[in-house]
């Protein structure tokens, strides 16, 4: 069984010494202890795809700004023409402006 370990801190009594294994083997007999979530396969897999997602998200945001500071560095406000960097107007210039 998988217990969440602050449920089991909140369960009043010793925890640290050398009886621990004993000591919630005694919680377990005495049903005050609950199992932990295991969510199935299918889950795992769709949280896995969700973060994944926000990762990418993240990551492309941190590309975006980081190209919006390279244009500043060297002196190219393009925010002051167009309204978006990702705006076909945007990519335009920037391939203008690329050798």
């Amino acid at each position: 069984m998988v217990v969440d370990a602050h449920h089991m801190k909140t369960v009043p009594g010793r925890k640290t010494d050398i009886k621990d294994a004993q000591w919630i083997a005694d919680l377990l007999q005495h049903s005050l202890l609950k199992s932990s979530f295991i969510p199935d396969k299918e889950q795992r897999e769709l949280r896995e795809i969700v973060r994944y997602r926000k990762n990418l998200i993240e990551e492309r945001s941190r590309e975006l700004n980081r190209l919006e500071k390279t244009l500043e560095g060297a002196n190219i406000k393009l925010s002051s023409f167009a309204s978006s960097l990702t705006g076909v107007s945007s990519r335009k210039l920037i391939e203008q402006l690329l050798p």
